[in-house]
């Protein structure tokens, strides 16, 4: 039976980026055969009981699992691992097969179809697998197994005498005065341990839900091959355009190759009404996993107008899907006042408040293309007035708190002239308000305080 690569990945998804110490180093990693029988963390015996050990491999052997592979983003602190498995190896909780397809690093998950990892480090349950790391090793295991076998018992050697019995009265009884029954169990671990055995900086996992073609250069006509859909890539470097990728089969041979990310995802693009003297712009939807829920933006194209063809495509941004016609999603407007037209496209809304926020992207002259900026896409509410050449953001905390900020770029730099904020007292009954202005660059507040008039 051919055998070929059948991914299990694990993912972390972690609040904030990880210390070096917190997540294992990408690369190649080797199962150590035996290790099942020295890496299990062993129960501690209670009083009364007795333990007889058994050892056994956590990875099913269906799996004939040799080789993981470990990816990590030193921005995010993301770890990803996959197991290289037998291609007929398939995950079902109530066998053997326990190992899932994927699995979450270290202790949370979003499960999806297109993100196939399943939970870890959680729960207690035997179906749920637990990991745990260091920099170049890591352990997979189940909860042991705990199963009775008999009561052993031992006599008493004589009677017990008075302080014995007053000792035993209130809990502390002497064996040989009482004898002692204790119950033997045996208990099985499962457990294996992995460590690196080749260095690579593999930043992310991909998981392909789709057959893509796959090519030795980043050039459509070096066609290398493909890759079926349900299999795993490890991503060395990536671009708005391209993946640069290793595969595997299950002895841990990689080979290296380039992905198109066009071909990553079934999208729908989408022709956008507002263009510019020297662009037009198509706008790229991905369908939810939710066939009710609307697609959502995940690309854009810029083409050049004069020769038709496709000089930019920006990617890796967020966008909800906004209640704008699919064809109006993509705005122009000269966000920084420079005299050249950029592009916003919205982000996310702001819950039950309307602290919704863009993404802008800034037309740089000198290279022609649009970059992101990071400033004027974190403010909430943003409008923008050509004539006063100033940038407004407004924003709603609960019921009792507004806020608003005008900047203006001085010297080519975002910078705050004015803001306002108006809140009610902690007891309710004052109206304070805080303005401030940007006089000799310094900013000057001052706060006002009235009675809340209640009707």
């Amino acid at each position: 039976m051919k055998a070929i690569l059948v991914a299990l990945a694990i993912t972390a998804v972690l609040i904030g980026p990880a210390s070096a110490t917190d997540s294992l180093a990408p690369g190649i990693y080797r199962l150590e055969t035996d290790s099942y029988r020295s890496a299990a963390e062993k129960l501690l015996e209670p009083s009364g009981e007795r333990y007889q050990n058994r050892f056994e491999h956590a990875i099913p052997e269906s799996a004939k699992v040799t080789y993981a592979v470990v990816s990590h983003n030193p921005e995010s602190g993301l770890n990803k691992l996959t197991f290289l498995a037998d291609k007929e190896y398939k995950f079902d909780p109530n066998t053997t097969n326990r190992l899932c397809a994927a699995y979450a690093l270290p202790d949370w998950n979003e499960y999806s179809t297109s993100e196939p990892f399943c939970r870890t480090n959680i729960g207690s349950t035997e179906y749920e697998a637990a990991l745990k790391w260091t920099a170049a090793t890591f352990t997979v295991s189940w909860r042991p197994k705990r199963e009775f076998l008999r009561v052993e018992h031992v006599q008493p050697q004589h009677q017990p005498t008075p302080e014995e019995i007053g000792a035993c009265a209130i809990g502390v009884c002497e064996r040989a005065a009482y004898g002692q029954a204790t119950g033997l169990y045996e208990v099985t671990y499962y457990t294996d341990r992995f460590t690196r055995e080749t260095t690579r900086p593999y930043r992310d996992i991909l998981y392909l839900d789709k057959a893509v073609p796959v090519y030795t250069l980043t050039d459509r006509k070096s066609v290398q091959g493909s890759i079926d859909a349900g299999n795993y890539v490890a991503i060395l470097s990536t671009d708005p355009e391209w993946y640069e990728t290793d595969r595997f089969s299950t002895d841990g041979v990689n080979t290296h190759g380039w992905i198109n990310r066009d071909d990553i995802f079934d999208i729908r693009w989408i022709t956008q009404k507002a263009e510019t003297k020297d662009f037009r712009f198509r706008v790229a939807f991905r369908p939810n996993e939710d066939a009710s829920e609307p697609a959502w933006p995940v690309a854009i194209e810029v083409i050049d107008r004069r020769t038709n063809r496709r000089v930019q495509v920006i990617r890796d941004f967020y966008s909800e899907m906004s209640p704008t016609a699919e064809n109006e999603l993509l705005q122009v407007v000269d966000a920084n006042f420079d005299g050249y037209p950029d592009i916003a496209i919205f982000s996310q809304s702001g819950g039950a408040g309307p602290n919704n926020t863009e993404n802008f992207f800034l037309f740089n002259p000198t290279t022609r293309q649009f970059v992101f900026d990071e400033e004027l896409s974190s403010l909430p509410q943003i409008a923008i007035d050509s004539k006063t050449r100033t940038i407004t953001s407004a924003q709603r905390d609960g019921c009792c708190r507004h806020s608003a900020e005008t900047y203006r770029y001085m010297d080519g730099r975002l910078t705050l002239i004015a803001n306002w904020d108006e809140s009610l007292s902690a007891d309710g009954k004052w109206l304070e308000t805080t303005t401030g202005h940007l006089q000799n660059g310094t900013m000057h507040f001052r706060k006002t305080r009235k009675m809340e008039n209640r009707k």
